[in-house]
């Protein structure tokens, strides 16, 4: 049985993932179409074990345009191999079945290109930052000692939808009654509508300038991330509150380490909502209030009304047809929000997002005076964060810098001699000569390879090899990319 390509506009997608490998007619009916562009492929998912077994003696299993790939009923690891091997491509479905498989997929293939866009430019921004951020470091308060210290406190977290007109005139009111934390452009959407919020989050890299210098609650207390774009963290002037990085990039714990300051990861999210939603659970308030949630918008306006600029309306995503639209990490920060809320079940969490995505586990509840059984003194509950937190006392940041700067010189050094060994001895390999290996054990060793370019790797690896099979080209390509890498790097550190 052989598949359709129905409602698929081929010249819109990069990958096309058929469930059923059929009879093989799909991949002599597309083969001109792979041929046209070297990063399109053809994925066969088939989970008849004999049929698979079968089509891989035909000519599509020899095709380097074509996986064919086994699946088998509650094996996950498939959706990671595809998501990550074809990161940054676009994905298009053919068949009349596996729409379950289909569904599992794009998420997936969601969240692993947002994980991988940080590394799109190689991590040059994020890193840049992470650098530039040491010299906060000395003088931030550590905000994970702030464990619990708000329990029972409410909060009242804000993104910037546009639901949150709708709710300015209550939040107005509910300045006394929760700690309200404002995600990203939220403090902005907020300052429109004459409101300060208590608390402000932020971990984009690259957030829109003028929006950020356009707010007016730059004294509130103010958490971060070492991720957070260095040209405006100094403009900053209420206290910093440092939070370890989330994983993604190892280098920043190892910073953080030399300079003395040790702390668990932490989840951020997706988003600075996310990270918003993260700190008000740290801080042990309950209920955890979500506003200006929405996670999508109309055809109108994608966010609260008074925040200038409409960037990248292009990669809206129509959920209902001419009425609700979203983005991949509008998507995946709705998937985090539920399930960070179910495993956190011993908070009460109320969605009073007026609309927008359903986040389920999370009731919807109009905003109202209503939620809140009293008043507090939230000035005071705030001011007390800044005297519970300690500052970090990080030391030595700039020889830190330094130390870090002459392993990224002594690996381009290590990269070039490596490449020259390949010139000397090919079309041998060199890799059981001496020299080589000694050259590969002493590049293992530097902190750039270990905490940078290995992760780096990890990464960009399966897009870089979907078209090499040559093991030792494998090698080649990967030093190529070191190189490459540590040149785009070497100069942030001037």
């Amino acid at each position: 049985m052989g598949q359709t390509l129905a409602n698929v506009d081929l010249e819109e997608i990069d990958a096309l993932i058929a469930y059923g490998v059929g009879d093989g007619g799909l991949y002599r009916s597309l083969s001109s179409w792979l041929k046209k562009n070297e990063n399109r492929f053809l994925i066969f998912i088939e989970e008849d074990e004999a049929l698979f077994l079968k089509a891989k003696g035909w000519p599509l299993a020899k095709d380097p345009k074509v996986r064919l790939l086994f699946y088998k009923k509650g094996d996950v690891e498939i959706f990671q191999q595809i998501a990550w091997e074809f990161v940054f491509l676009r994905f298009g479905y053919s068949s009349e079945q596996g729409e379950e498989f289909f569904a599992q997929l794009e998420h997936y293939h969601r969240g692993v290109d947002l994980l991988a866009s940080d590394c799109e430019d190689m991590g040059v921004q994020v890193l840049s930052n992470a650098l530039n951020n040491l010299a906060a470091l000395p003088k931030s308060h550590l905000g994970q000692a702030l464990e619990g210290k708000c329990a029972g406190i409410p909060a009242i977290v804000c993104g910037a939808g546009p639901s949150l007109n709708q709710a300015a005139l209550m939040l107005a009111k509910l300045q006394d009654r929760a700690i309200m934390i404002a995600g990203g452009s939220a403090a902005r959407a907020l300052n429109a509508k004459g409101i300060t919020p208590h608390v402000c989050a932020h971990i984009d890299p690259k957030p829109p300038y003028h929006r950020f210098l356009e707010q007016d609650c730059f004294e509130a207390p103010f958490f971060y991330q070492g991720r957070f774009c260095s040209d405006l963290l100094p403009l900053v002037q209420g206290p910093l509150m440092w939070m370890a990085d989330g994983g993604s990039y190892p280098l920043e714990a190892w910073m953080a380490g030399e300079c003395g300051v040790f702390a668990e990861r932490f989840d951020a999210g997706w988003t600075a909502a996310n990270f918003s939603i993260a700190i008000a659970a740290h801080l042990g308030c309950s209920p955890i209030i979500l506003v200006g949630m929405d996670f999508s918008c109309g055809p109108d306006a994608i966010y609260a009304s008074q925040i200038a600029g409409e960037e990248n309306r292009e990669e809206l995503i129509e959920i209902t047809k001419g009425e609700l639209y979203s983005k991949r990490d509008w998507m995946m920060s709705a998937e985090w929000t539920s399930s960070f809320a179910k495993a956190h079940d011993q908070i009460e969490w109320i969605n009073a997002s007026a609309q927008g995505l359903d986040l389920p586990g999370i009731e919807r509840r109009p905003l109202s005076e209503d939620l809140f059984k009293i008043q507090h003194d939230i000035s005071a509950i705030v001011h007390s964060l800044t005297i519970d937190a300690p500052l970090s006392e990080a030391k030595h940041v700039d020889q830190v810098r330094k130390k870090l700067q002459k392993s990224f010189e002594k690996c381009l050094t290590l990269c070039d001699a490596m490449l020259k060994v390949w010139e000397k001895f090919y079309p041998h390999s060199p890799l059981e000569k001496g020299e080589y290996a000694l050259l590969d054990t002493e590049m293992e060793q530097e902190i750039c390879h270990r905490h940078f370019l290995l992760p780096l790797w990890n990464v960009w690896k399966r897009p870089i090899l979907r078209a090499s099979f040559h093991p030792l080209g494998q090698h080649i390509h990967r030093l190529l990319f070191f190189k490459k890498a540590i040149e785009l790097h070497i100069g942030k550190f001037s």
